[in-house]
């Protein structure tokens, strides 16, 4: 078998170099920056042979050549015979071992090492890319801790059987991923927890890398002996889970893919047992989800069921790379495809790319994407925009497309949550984007294919091909442009993203200040349709609530009934806003039912007195539920609770209790000024002003009983980093 080493770039060559080695000698390698070496690419404590002296101090140097097929010639090596002098000199050189990609004849061995040991070194090795690709090649855990071999070799010599068909899917998935790929810091972690559980979750923002790591893992986990790698999109097919196999099971978005899925969280919950025997019968499985999706599920999981839910995290945060790692990757994308008068124009600006703490992976694939810079004006200002704000760089490229093109991003635009099926059939929404657009469904079909690892990608899947985009930002920059036109809106309807539309868009006349997109009513049934499933939490509560009309409601409450049965049994306490905001819509409409309506007056009514909260008597919401007679009703008898006798108040106020008294006594004062207020009760009112003195009183007194709280002496960590790498040095061969 064999690998092109060529294609990796010198740092990353010199990583592998250094892992190799690591693992042969089974003892730490150093490594050191790109400049200022001192003639040291890496170094190792004792001698190559394994002889022991404990002094001993030996150098790893690295010669990378950028042509595939060179060979290692003493001339190469020319400026290195110098610095190895002074290495000796100094005491760091017993054993001087050279490591190259490319291929080292006997007599050119025999040239370097003379040469080297001519200048004081004791012993001196070469090891060239034959020897490193027989190393990888007997080494599962070499391969995957530098993964990129995976997309420089051939699969099929070290993954073989229906397992190979499996490996194979997942790399023609990644694109170009695999063959750019960085291994951070969450990534050896990953892999860590993964051989030391047999399980692992990945957290992090959306687009942060969960999912590639996740499928470099399944690629490493079948090269490691692993006799498959399932996907599982439900908790109910961990039965897919063979005992007694060693298998993969990859769970992406384990919790709900764009926001916490309850039902499904319910689910594993009756799943925890089987998981746990999964991972006891010799399967791996790596969980994936969003940071905030999995903040919201986590109380709710039975984690003593499955105690690695706890125990086997780990964070993947994009905003943790180093600046070494964000210089690598975008290395390893620029010198990919991209031409190398584009490379040449690129390299002044690359650096200080990397240096953006606003660089994510996705900055470095436009970068390396001709598509993306092929309008591209290359200054420093430009590209520094390109970095830190990707969406609205996107929309620039998006715009910029033919027709064809951007029908086949509206195509899969309108089918985001599954992709468009390979090959392209006839549809609704294939004769909706050509319909719109004005292309035809060939020319819309040599587009995809065009743009394929670029904005879109073929999803390699068990049930058949689809299309999707390359990164999920490509969703909202379209979303953005048919946004603004009304001859597309049907599109934004159909296609855009549920958060984003019920945030953006409006179903009742706009008003002329209003920022929001109108929905024509012909469109009403079809946003109905796509909110079927769509959770009743707040964004959808507040978009029914302040921006729909009754038309809108009625067809709403029509397709979940699930509104009306939240609405007959919530309680008025402690309600949001936005929950306010539906139930003030659903009573003002007349589209509560009565029974619903009347249970909420008496409950908030009921709270409101009881507990001296006077806010209802000034919300404006609130009182959109009341009749008039019933508000009128509940405000007197407030009054004749709180405001009739002021001076038996502060007793009264007795019987509550609190964690926070002065906070709780506070509110008795803040609550009452609001009722005052509201009933226009004078403010040199000699009642009430004897209750508030009464009740500052108390509340200084009880402050006073409260211990202060000194300083613990805890500080919080200097979170400041310092760049541990010249990232220029990472580039001077990316135009070669």
């Amino acid at each position: 078998m064999s690998y092109d080493l060529s294609q990796l770039g010198w740092k990353a060559f010199q990583d592998l170099a250094a892992a190799v080695t690591a693992e042969v000698l089974k003892r730490p390698v150093q490594t050191f920056l790109g400049s200022n070496d001192g003639g040291r690419d890496a170094a190792f404590l004792g001698r190559w042979d394994g002889s022991e002296e404990a002094s001993a101090k030996s150098t790893i140097q690295c010669k990378f050549l950028g042509r595939p097929g060179a060979n290692l010639a003493l001339s190469d090596l020319k400026d290195e015979l110098p610095k190895a002098a002074k290495l000796v000199a100094d005491g760091l050189a017993d054993d001087y071992i050279i490591l190259t990609n490319g291929g080292v004849s006997g007599e050119a061995d025999a040239q370097i090492c003379a040469a080297f040991e001519g200048v004081g070194v004791k012993k001196c090795r070469t090891f060239g890319g034959t020897w490193i690709t027989q190393q990888l090649t007997e080494n599962a855990k070499l391969r995957m801790l530098v993964p990129r071999v995976y997309g420089i070799g051939d699969l099929s010599h070290i993954i073989t059987g229906h397992t190979y068909k499996q490996a194979k899917a997942i790399l023609d998935s990644m694109g170009s991923d695999l063959s750019c790929f960085v291994p951070t810091d969450a990534y050896r972690q990953a892999l860590k927890a993964l051989h030391e559980h047999r399980f692992v979750i990945l957290l992090g923002d959306p687009a942060s890398g969960k999912s590639t790591i996740a499928a470099i893992l399944a690629l490493g986990a079948m090269d490691d002996g692993c006799l498959g790698a399932l996907k599982i999109n439900a908790p109910d097919q961990i039965s897919l889970w063979h005992p007694g196999e060693k298998q993969f099971l990859w769970v992406d978005d384990a919790f709900g893919p764009n926001q916490f899925d309850a039902a499904r969280m319910s689910r594993w919950n009756a799943e925890l047992g089987a998981l746990r025997a999964a991972v006891e019968g010799g399967a791996r499985i790596v969980f994936t989800s969003r940071n905030y999706i999995w903040e919201a599920a986590r109380p709710h999981l039975k984690t003593s069921a499955f105690p690695m839910l706890k125990e086997s995290q780990v964070v993947v945060n994009v905003h943790a790379l180093t600046e070494n790692e964000r210089a690598q990757m975008l290395y390893n994308h620029v010198r990919r495809v991209q031409p190398q008068r584009i490379r040449k124009r690129l390299k002044p600006h690359l650096a200080i790319a990397a240096a953006n703490k606003a660089f994510i992976p996705e900055t470095a694939r436009r970068l390396g994407d001709p598509l993306f810079t092929a309008k591209l004006s290359f200054t420093e200002e430009r590209i520094t925009r390109l970095v830190e704000h990707p969406v609205e760089f996107l929309t620039e490229v998006l715009e910029q497309l033919d027709d064809a093109s951007r029908a086949a991003v509206a195509l899969i635009f309108l089918n985001s949550q599954t992709g468009v099926p390979s090959p392209i059939a006839a549809s609704p929404a294939l004769e909706m984007v050509t319909r719109l657009m004005g292309v035809q469904p060939a020319e819309l079909a040599r587009a995809m294919q065009h743009l394929n690892d670029s904005l879109t990608r073929l999803d390699v899947q068990e049930d058949g091909n689809r299309w999707v985009f390359r990164h999920p930002t490509v969703t909202d920059a379209f979303a953005g442009i048919v946004a603004t036109s009304p001859e597309l809106v049907e599109l934004y309807v159909h296609g855009a993203k549920l958060d984003r539309l019920i945030r953006e868009v409006e179903c009742r006349p706009s008003k002329a200040d209003s920022d929001h997109l109108r929905i024509p009513l012909q469109l009403y049934a079809s946003l109905v349709d796509r909110l079927k499933t769509y959770p009743l939490g707040e964004g959808l509560k507040s978009f029914l609530g302040a921006r729909c009309e009754k038309a809108f409601l009625e067809k709403i409450l029509e397709a979940r009934p699930d509104i009306l049965d939240w609405a007959a049994e919530v309680s008025a306490s402690g309600l949001s806003l936005s929950s306010k905001l539906l139930l003030a819509a659903l009573a003002s409409w007349g589209l509560m039912p009565e029974e619903s309506r009347l249970r909420l007056v008496a409950d908030l009514a009921k709270h409101s007195i009881d507990w001296l909260d006077a806010k209802p008597l000034e919300d404006k919401v609130w009182q959109q539920i009341f009749t008039p007679t019933e508000f009128d009703d509940y405000a007197e008898r407030f009054r004749q609770e709180w405001l009739a006798d002021p001076s038996s108040v502060f007793s009264a106020l007795g019987r509550y209790s609190s964690d926070d008294e002065a906070g709780m006594y506070t509110d008795f004062k803040d609550n009452l000024q609001i009722a005052q207020r509201h009933f226009q009760i004078d403010d040199d009112d000699e009642a009430l002003s004897e209750l508030y003195a009464e009740l500052d009183a108390h509340i200084d007194e009880l402050k006073a009983a409260t211990p202060a709280h000194g300083s613990s002496g805890w500080a919080a960590p200097d979170s400041s980093t310092k760049s541990t790498a010249t990232a220029n040095s990472i580039f001077f061969d990316v135009d070669d």
